[in-house]
């Protein structure tokens, strides 16, 4: 269905502007990603709103996301596909932070290296749809190194402001090891 929206608004654009095959399939895409983007962050925002978690969704899409960009990782066939596994590892870092709090400092310890351990061996990971040149790979390696070290280090932060924080640093760990975990190849 989002694709056939993205292809009918791609056909108007094109031929407003005059664009030829090739420019209506390039609009065409990047309206279907942005488009899926767009409802899935809504949909999120609504679950994170119903139970009152919105400060976890910021924290989840800035530490998974702010990683994820450089690092690379598995990249989801169908954008149903996607919005269920988006919507899942929200969940999952949710529960975890609420039911696992009283091992909080065990996750933030095993958590931070698993993930400094795997970008450092595996970031960035590639894909079929966006395969990395030789020097792309090299700059977006020492890139996510520098985001998951930076990452790590708030979520210490997080830690040691956790009167005024909660365990939303929990959140913020297990969204780095999310991003971390799918780097491993299919």
């Amino acid at each position: 269905m989002i694709g056939k929206i993205s292809v009918f608004l791609s056909e108007g654009i094109g031929s407003r502007l005059n664009s030829s095959d090739n420019e209506k399939e390039v609009y065409a895409y990047s309206i279907e990603v942005l488009l899926s983007l767009l409802i899935n962050l809504l949909i999120l925002s609504s679950v994170a709103y119903i139970f009152n978690k919105v400060l976890e969704l910021l924290i989840f899409i800035i530490f998974l996301s702010g990683l994820r960009v450089y690092a690379g990782g598995y990249h989801s066939r169908t954008h149903a596909e996607c919005f269920v596994v988006s919507l899942s590892a929200f969940v999952i870092t949710v529960v975890c932070g609420i039911y696992l709090s009283q091992y909080g400092e065990v996750i933030l310890v095993f958590g931070v290296i698993f993930s400094i351990f795997m970008v450092f061996r595996l970031a960035p990971a590639d894909t079929e749809n966006k395969p990395l040149s030789k020097n792309e790979r090299k700059k977006y390696k020492i890139i996510s190194r520098v985001i998951v070290l930076a990452l790590s280090l708030a979520a210490v932060v997080l830690y040691f402001t956790r009167a005024k924080t909660g365990h939303i640093y929990i959140n913020a760990v297990l969204a780095m090891v999310i991003e971390s975990v799918s780097l491993l190849k299919k």
